[in-house]
């Protein structure tokens, strides 16, 4: 199958069962960075790609959920929120998100320097006015620049639960959301799924609201994101250290 056909296919998706509003402008852009990651992936591992559909249905409209949650929240009124997308490797859900709706201030925190070489060039390729942190997000969660400062923060690709809600959570305003991507299989494991967390939502002062459940094309997995809101400041102790982090979850 062409690029001209799979984009076709893609935008008609998105439109359909995603976003209303996905227009043929966006649809150019994912198609720009449909074909860097394709040519950057020759040098540097960004994701795993199996095939081209793979990329537009896994990667892109996986991501894509994301923007529908948002829109959902703020009831499509998204102009100028301060999202973080935290872990984020070749830019998802991040990207997808920003290029979805363009007035959002977005901060993409990835502590791989090759990565973030590459998110530096779609930034300039699609002039989408990202910030870039080459920090880890445990590092940025005691730093006043970004404690507290974030409307939603996204995480689709730090695989353990706890964790990621500890290095997650400082960065969301009182009232902001925290998605998260995960299967319905991961969140329904006693030992790190949601019966494994809810000691650390205590901790870090956030309820999980509401579980969406979706199904992609040509994928087999039934996948989830799960959206937590924070309803008191996070204590000055979180994060902890990364070695206490992922050594010792709460």
């Amino acid at each position: 199958m062409g690029n001209e056909t799979l984009f076709k296919e893609f935008h008609s998706y998105v439109k359909k069962d995603i976003i209303s509003f996905f227009s043929k402008k966006m649809c150019q852009k994912f198609e720009i960075y449909f074909n860097e990651i394709n040519k950057w992936s020759n040098t540097l591992n960004l994701i795993s790609i199996k095939n081209k559909k793979d990329i537009i249905y896994r990667h892109f409209c996986d991501s894509l959920y994301a923007t529908k949650v948002i829109n959902s929240i703020t009831n499509n009124k998204s102009s100028y929120l301060n999202i973080a997308d935290i872990g984020t490797g070749s830019g998802m859900p991040g990207i997808p998100v920003k290029i979805s709706l363009p007035d959002i201030k977005l901060t993409l925190v990835e502590s791989i320097t090759k990565k973030c070489r590459f998110l530096e060039n779609i930034n300039n390729k699609l002039r989408l006015n990202i910030k870039i942190l080459n920090k880890r997000a445990e590092e940025i969660g005691h730093d006043l620049m970004y404690r507290q400062k974030y409307d939603f923060v996204l995480s689709r690709a730090v695989s353990k639960f706890s964790p990621n809600l500890e290095i997650s959570i400082p960065l969301l305003k009182v009232g902001g959301h925290f998605i998260i991507y995960k299967t319905k299989e991961s969140i329904e494991n006693l030992k790190e799924g949601i019966p494994s967390i809810k000691n650390i939502l205590k901790c870090l002062g956030v309820k999980l609201e509401q579980t969406i459940f979706y199904n992609l094309p040509e994928q087999k997995l039934n996948y989830c994101v799960l959206i937590f809101k924070k309803y008191k400041n996070t204590p000055s102790l979180f994060p902890r250290r990364s070695e206490e982090i992922y050594k010792k979850s709460l």
